[in-house]
């Protein structure tokens, strides 16, 4: 029978409130960048330019295939071989979480715009808009209610993707509570732990996805009387 030992949790709460700032901190990094570059690229894939809408296509097919770990490895351990470069665990995971958020953000905005009927881009060119005003003023607003929902469910995965950080050394909830159980030899407390800190973490921005996908709602809805 095993006896549990709550005690431990408590006595090394430092380390799962660091770990966990860590993990939010990391998470919000990818979240910016991984948020930009999917716009840009989901730019490029509409570019009358072939050769830069091949490139984005192509960037997009591939960094959604690959898994995170996968990439996580190989850009820490492969990439100073064979360019003779030293990098941070951590701007590590922010680049290769990073590309992968930014594959699937490019989707999704690609999608939300395409979902707008053509009839919306013809009526702005009646209207004597330039392509730019009709996205801005037209696309865009009913676009993004179309986007909320899968961008935020986005970033809440990129949230519980960040713990395969872990694997290369980077001082998240994980990584940290890992050192801890291997001088504690407490698994099971440290774990169960580890689990109600990502539900702490996860369900807020849950929440906040819920009222922000009703709040827009009504406001569209409203512009739209």
């Amino acid at each position: 029978m095993y006896n549990w030992n709550w005690q431990t949790i408590y006595l090394y709460r430092s380390v799962f409130l660091q770990g966990a700032w860590l993990t939010l901190y990391l998470t919000l990094v990818v979240v910016v960048i991984g948020t930009l570059l999917g716009s840009l690229l989901a730019i490029l894939k509409k570019s009358p330019n072939k050769i830069l809408a091949i490139f984005a296509n192509a960037y997009i097919e591939v960094f959604r295939a690959l898994p995170i770990l996968v990439l996580l490895i190989w850009i820490y351990y492969v990439m100073p071989i064979l360019f003779d470069w030293k990098i941070n665990a951590f701007w590590v995971a922010v680049i290769g979480i990073s590309l992968h958020l930014s594959a699937f953000t490019a989707e999704t905005i690609r999608a939300g715009v395409e979902s707008i009927p053509k009839g919306q881009f013809e009526s702005g060119h009646a209207l004597g808009l330039s392509l730019k005003q009709i996205m801005i003023h037209i696309v865009l607003p009913q676009a993004i209610k179309n986007m909320i929902p899968n961008l935020l469910g986005l970033y809440i995965n990129e949230l519980k993707n960040s713990s395969l950080a872990s694997v290369i050394a980077v001082d998240d909830l994980l990584h940290r509570s890992n050192v801890l159980i291997s001088s504690t030899y407490r698994p099971l407390e440290i774990y169960t732990t580890i689990a109600l800190v990502y539900l702490i973490l996860i369900f807020p921005f849950i929440i906040l996805t819920r009222v922000v996908e009703k709040r827009y709602f009504k406001f569209t809805s409203a512009n739209q009387i």
